[in-house]
């Protein structure tokens, strides 16, 4: 080879390289802990069962009225955090008005009286179907079964 070669070969190589060199994002501790956190969301559909517990043909029994509500109000939690992920809780009025009332309900505790808190059960029950409703019509989450 030429020196004349030789010095203009070397001023093309690359003394760098061009490109960093990937790592993933998380270390296998963080994508357990995500793959964990994942397998404990609640699928939609079990929300539209809890939502049935109540507002089914048959009432619920009333020994099963404090763990009912425990899910209800988590299954408005995971609604409205949809709806705030999505900013949908900034834009669309009925969801707004929605995730008011879900607030409101959520922070009220279950009447100690049966009937009341059947009444209450029922009204969470229906908030969660109207929001769910509300939801799958702005496009939020996919229809539910």
């Amino acid at each position: 080879m030429h020196s004349s070669s030789m010095v203009l070969a070397e001023t093309i190589r690359p003394t760098a390289p061009l490109v960093e060199r990937w790592s993933p994002p998380l270390d296998s501790e963080g994508l357990a802990r995500i793959a964990s956190l994942l397998r404990q969301v609640k699928p939609l559909e079990a929300i539209m069962d809890d939502v049935g517990d109540v507002l089914g043909d048959q009432d619920p029994c009333e020994n099963e009225f404090g763990e009912i509500a425990e899910r209800l109000r988590g299954d408005l939690l995971r609604l409205v955090a949809i709806a705030n992920a999505a900013g949908d809780g900034d834009g669309d009025a009925e969801v707004c008005r929605l995730l008011q009332r879900a607030h409101t309900l959520r922070s009220e505790a279950l009447p100690a009286v049966s009937r009341k808190a059947l009444g209450h059960l029922r009204r969470m029950a229906g908030l969660v179907n109207d929001l769910l409703e509300r939801l799958v019509e702005t496009n939020i989450v996919k229809e539910v079964a």
